[in-house]
């Protein structure tokens, strides 16, 4: 059994100074679909902070994995907004009624306040009382929609791309108060003493063209990565699911400080290419090894990325490459820890990565 020398906060914080640790950071990706491990239904999840906060606290008092994280998932700031979300019983939610459905719908949109709107108060709240139960010894933080897969909730993914083609000024205008929504969460945040990374699945180019990325994507995003530069004074985290190759350099450029990549795309080929400017992060398939596989299958493939991104210039945390599905065994995740801490202890076992 291994034991950790260092607490996940001493981790992290050497980490970011590009200091020595013990090993590589572990962060399984969590959140909702967690709550299934402690009793709790997703629907409780959404509606309590205190939910949100005991399922995150239980997961990393039995894990001691490297980050806790709560989310506004890819609705929330959209639900802020206006749009009506459907919360089953026990699964994902789900986009029930986007605000808006045509273009007058777009001047009705107004600028919300996060300590009152949707559930931003209750994301607030939860990560208030994680950092106020085991801020001592875990690197707390928030992850956030960025402006245009939140705006694929205010209208509706299958309108968005239909206008970005028939209506694209209406489209800008709709990016414009999202990104300057998404701002209000960053400041928000920023009061509270609190760093966010960003979520941009609609942005992958498994559904856009790099030019339409560039026009309707990037220069909002861009505003919201120099939100928190002024109001976080940190460079944020992004997940892109799917195809992302594309995008990476337009996104370094933009000032993130770390890429988490989804399991479709190569991490020695993220490392070789833009490893040397910001943190790698990823990415063990979900689905595939944490859901279906077995122990050996876990271990193998936490081996492989390790193999590939451990020498990553400007580090490598190990994660999965996207939110690990509900329903999978517990034992899985606990064996992703097992082996991370196996694999990516320092110094690094080069010998036994390449067996």
């Amino acid at each position: 059994m291994f034991k950790d020398k260092l607490t996940p906060k001493e981790r992290m914080t050497l980490f970011s100074q590009g200091k020595e640790i013990d090993r590589l950071p572990l962060v399984p990706d969590g959140g909702v679909t967690m709550a299934y491990y402690f009793g709790k239904t997703t629907y409780e999840y959404y509606h309590s902070a205190k939910v949100m906060a005991e399922t995150e606290i239980g997961l990393f008092n039995k894990l001691r994995h490297d980050s806790l994280c709560i989310s506004t998932t890819l609705r929330g700031m959209a639900e802020a907004m206006g749009t009506k979300i459907r919360y089953p019983e026990d699964n994902i939610s789900l986009l029930e009624k986007p605000v808006v459905e045509c273009e007058e719908d777009i001047d009705k949109l107004t600028i919300i306040d996060p300590f009152k709107d949707g559930k931003l108060p209750l994301l607030l709240e939860a990560l208030q009382i994680i950092r106020d139960r085991v801020g001592d010894e875990a690197d707390i933080g928030a992850s956030m929609t960025a402006p245009f897969s939140a705006c694929a909730s205010v209208v509706g993914t299958e309108r968005l791309l239909k206008w970005m083609r028939k209506k694209p000024d209406a489209v800008h205008k709709v990016m414009d108060i999202v990104t300057r929504n998404n701002e209000e969460y960053i400041k928000a945040l920023g009061k509270l003493g609190f760093t966010t990374g960003f979520c941009d699945p609609v942005s992958s180019t498994s559904l856009l063209k790099l030019e339409q990325f560039r026009e309707f994507s990037l220069p909002y995003f861009k505003r919201n990565i120099e939100a928190c530069h002024k109001y976080l004074n940190s460079k944020p985290t992004v997940h892109i699911c799917g195809k992302s190759h594309e995008l990476w350099e337009d996104l370094v450029q933009c000032g993130i400080g770390n890429f988490s990549i989804d399991n479709i795309e190569d991490l020695e080929v993220a490392k070789n290419e833009i490893g040397d400017r910001v943190t790698i992060t990823g990415n063990v398939p979900p689905v595939d090894v944490m859901y279906l596989g077995k122990r050996e299958d876990i271990f193998k493939s936490v081996k492989e990325c390790i193999r590939k991104a451990h020498d990553s210039k400007c580090g490598y945390i190990v994660c999965t490459g996207c939110q690990i599905p509900k329903g999978t065994p517990f034992e899985n995740i606990e064996s992703f820890m097992e082996a991370g801490r196996e694999y990516g202890s320092y110094p690094i076992d080069i010998e036994k990565l390449n067996k």
